[in-house]
């Protein structure tokens, strides 16, 4: 929880799910939200989100609506927002990106506006907006420099005032504290902890949605690591 303690909460879509109406949440991302490390869209994190949710919100109609295409920048991602998102008239996007931009070398500044111009259209139709920054790999890092576009993320989210899931530092912290081993080389053994971080992330992110909605089955923290 100290992941998110300080982000703004998600007020429309946590009383939507609170009183049983419909919710549909649309996802955004490449390939580790479309869940390609664990072999199938139904093991990615948006699957298990919705599970998660369904699960302690029974007389809610969630739908969790996974629009992600591998590799795709957040500018081609803003080219489809009116095609592919605001029709599904959804109540929250949660938009992860950074990562193509990174690996290219990217623009930051351009990359900023991209994003903003992003949320200002989202939130021009309605609906609440997650950012989630990139993933954790000590392998990546050693490679790729990640650390302008995290902060461009970051400012995006305060003068939005918009919540960001940092995904990022959660990873970093289950794999400093051992819950997960990102060094594994296996095939298998690849395939089964991106099963299990997905499935993590899932119920992370479920939690950081409905943070604020009394809960009798409340869900554990990221950092406990159940």
């Amino acid at each position: 929880e100290r992941f998110y303690e300080f982000e703004p909460p998600l007020t429309k879509t946590a009383k939507a799910l609170a009183t049983g109406r419909e919710v549909v949440i649309a996802t955004l991302g490449g390939s580790s939200t479309l869940g390609l490390a664990a072999g199938a869209t139904a093991l990615a994190w948006p699957a298990r989100l919705g599970s998660v949710l369904t699960d302690r919100f029974p007389s809610a109609r969630i739908k969790v609506v996974n629009r992600a295409i591998a590799r795709q920048t957040a500018k081609q991602v803003l080219e489809r927002l009116d095609r592919d998102i605001l029709p599904l008239k959804p109540n929250l996007v949660i938009w992860e990106t950074g990562t193509m931009e990174a690996v290219r070398g990217s623009d930051v500044d351009a990359f900023r506006e991209t994003v903003r111009t992003g949320i200002d259209e989202l939130r021009a139709a309605g609906v609440e907006v997650v950012l989630m920054n990139m993933q954790f790999s000590r392998e990546t890092d050693a490679m790729i420099h990640f650390e302008p576009y995290l902060i461009a993320m970051r400012q995006v989210a305060d003068a939005n005032e918009i919540p960001l899931f940092r995904r990022r530092g959660i990873m970093r912290y289950w794999a400093e504290s051992g819950f997960v081993d990102l060094r594994v080389k296996e095939d298998k053994k690849r395939r089964e902890l991106a099963v299990k971080l997905y499935d993590c992330i899932g119920r992370a992110m479920a939690h950081f949605v409905t943070r604020g909605i009394p809960d009798s089955n409340s869900e554990p923290n990221p950092g406990s690591g159940r």
